[in-house]
């Protein structure tokens, strides 16, 4: 028997050096060194055994991270994270959805740089031509001489068509997951590729495992494929094998195999390392795989060598990464945090609204625009997403460009939309589906892109209105902004005292994100006003060098039913513990429970 071993990679994000930007510390949590000294301990290893070895990165590398925003903003010869894939030796790569977030020049001129292949299937040009390249099919050869040819490719969600528009459209066509996968997979079998890997950046939603055109996370869909013999997955930072599935039915988690596909799907950040290892057998016709199985590996705590020379290799990206985001740019007499910013109020939070309604305000002088009823919107970004590490928390006193970063981490553009009260509605209840009915144990839904969780960053607050929220209904919206029910939570919905009418129009303040996924915004009614683009980043960093932040914390909402409800959040929040709200010594994870009473807040 012949052994394969396939390491992998997902949604990095940038993450390459063994410290932490916002915290200003060193420390072996995750990124590209740590994973890549991990992979040169099982590629010895594997060496020594006579296993081959294939090193794949599932996408989401360019954008997410502040060495991330140093790169596209200063652009270096070869972006940092391309360098310590280099280094490591990684053998192939796909896009992710935030590979386009800068536009495709500098995602040609960023791959250009890479010592390795990057495959995707599903987006051509508009003249045919791939973004990247469909395929790659290569030799390894085992110690006794035989080879074992080896075919990649992959794909991305259709709905970065939405996501990047103002950089896509009319430049690509974005074509369904599963047919192209299914044609280049198949296609590889035929040009006598022993093993076809799949790199799909695309989740695995357990509540939408039905066979549907145009669905964003498709994994499910995806692994029936018979020409696929291992599956990389991602977009939705979880772990396969792991709890997070258990119930995937036609799944067998001990081995992490689906179908008769062996996946895996390590996380994010770097922080894992996901390991399919095939056992081949020889054939008259090559090899087949006769078993498999898959792991992650947790990285943080795990004693692992750190190749000195990757080190190296970033520290030049390192010192030019503190030099950037050391820039001062204003000054803060409050503590900023996101701690509570799901149920209580968050300075972080509201910088961003305040931000863009004041940008906003001198764009509209500046063009004479006449808007009335405005509305600006804030979503909690750092809420505990990507682990218990992930809020903001920034300290009273001077402030740098690394702390705009760390308050908005996304490369989003100011999108304003005049919308009816009708439509308003809609999107109001939307962004309380983010609430459990108030028999669940926690009140908020997990903190995750796939049903049954709601993200965060899809929970906009609106900061001049005042509504109430009734707990004892089910949500009118999923996470993705589908009906599902015929529910309405919210009640009371006034702006400046007075209720919101249907026929009434109302400007509101969002991101391109919002405006081009939403699909409650793409009502016919819906305008969205022509305005000089401006990055949301941009607009907080001016508000910080121009305005006092000790602005009174609104929290524009309330719940209906008054009680003590549970939520959850980083054990570093009781410094910074708001009126009713409590800890408990209850943990869930490595997030500690709190309770809010209603009656006090």
């Amino acid at each position: 028997m012949y052994k394969l071993s396939i390491l992998a990679t997902t949604d990095t994000h940038s993450h390459v050096s063994l410290y932490d930007y916002f915290m200003g510390s060193y420390l072996e949590e995750n990124g590209l060194i740590l994973a890549g000294s991990k992979i040169d301990a099982i590629r010895k290893s594997n060496q020594s055994e006579g296993k081959i070895t294939v090193v794949v990165d599932n996408g989401d590398i360019l954008q997410g991270n502040i060495l991330a925003d140093y790169a596209a903003d200063k652009h270096p010869d070869i972006h940092p994270a391309i360098h310590l894939m280099n280094e490591i030796q990684y053998d192939v790569s796909t896009f992710g959805n935030h590979e386009f977030n800068y536009g495709l020049d500098y995602l040609q001129h960023t791959i250009s740089k890479a010592g390795f292949p990057f495959v995707n299937c599903n987006v051509k040009y508009v003249n045919g031509d791939y973004v990247g390249i469909p395929y790659t099919m290569f030799e390894r050869e085992f110690p006794d001489g035989e080879k074992v040819v080896i075919g990649v490719t992959g794909v991305v969600p259709e709905q970065i068509l939405k996501w990047d528009e103002g950089h896509l459209n009319g430049k690509v066509i974005v074509e369904d997951m599963y047919q192209s996968l299914y044609q280049y997979t198949h296609q590889m079998k035929t040009q006598g590729a022993d093993i076809v890997i799949a790199l799909m950046h695309t989740g695995l939603d357990q509540e939408k495992l039905d066979d549907f055109e145009g669905a964003e996370n498709a994994v499910y869909k995806l692994a029936q494929i018979d020409a696929i013999d291992a599956f990389v997955f991602g977009h939705t930072h979880q772990g396969f094998p792991g709890p997070d599935y258990d119930s995937v039915p036609n799944a067998d988690i001990s081995k992490g195999k689906l179908f008769n596909a062996f996946g895996v799907q390590p996380v994010c950040f770097a922080s894992h390392l996901g390991e399919i290892e095939l056992t081949l057998q020889k054939t008259t016709d090559g090899f087949e795989v006769v078993d498999g199985n898959s792991k992650v590996h947790t990285l943080k705590e795990s004693n692992i060598e750190i190749n000195e020379a990757y080190v190296k290799a970033n520290q030049d990206a390192h010192d030019s990464v503190l030099e950037y985001i050391n820039q001062p740019i204003g000054h803060s007499d409050q503590h900023i945090e996101s701690y509570f910013a799901q149920i209580g109020v968050s300075r972080a939070a509201q910088i961003v609204a305040q931000a863009g309604k004041e940008s906003f305000l001198q764009l509209a002088e500046r063009d004479n625009l006449k808007v009335a009823h405005l509305i600006s919107t804030s979503a909690p970004i750092k809420a505990g997403r990507d682990g218990v590490n992930d809020y903001i928390d920034i300290e009273a006193g001077p402030l740098t460009l690394k702390d705009a970063i760390n308050i908005y981490r996304f490369p989003n553009i100011m999108s304003v939309v005049q919308v009816s009260g009708r439509v308003l509605k809609e999107w109001v209840e939307w962004s309380v589906s983010c609430f459990n009915t108030i028999d669940k144990s926690l009140i908020l839904k997990d903190n995750k892109s796939t049903a049954p969780g709601f993200p965060s960053y899809n929970m906009d607050i609106f900061y001049e209105l005042t509504y109430g929220i009734d707990l004892t209904v089910q949500a009118r919206y999923s996470n993705a902004g589908e009906l599902i029910s015929d529910s309405n939570r919210v009640h009371n919905l006034q702006y400046g005292g007075q209720a919101v009418t249907d026929d009434k129009m109302y400007t509101v303040i969002t991101n391109d994100y919002r405006t081009n996924f939403c699909p409650i915004l793409k009502d016919e009614s819906v305008v969205k006003l022509q305005i000089e683009p401006l990055e949301v980043r941009q607009c907080i960093i001016d508000y910080i060098k121009h305005s006092d932040l000790n602005f009174e914390l609104k929290r524009p909402f309330y719940f209906m039913q008054d009680g003590v409800y549970r939520f959850k959040s980083s054990p570093e929040g009781v410094r910074h513990i708001q009126e009713g709200i409590t800890a408990t010594t209850a943990y869930d994870g490595d997030y500690l429970i709190y309770e809010v009473n209603t009656n006090k807040q």
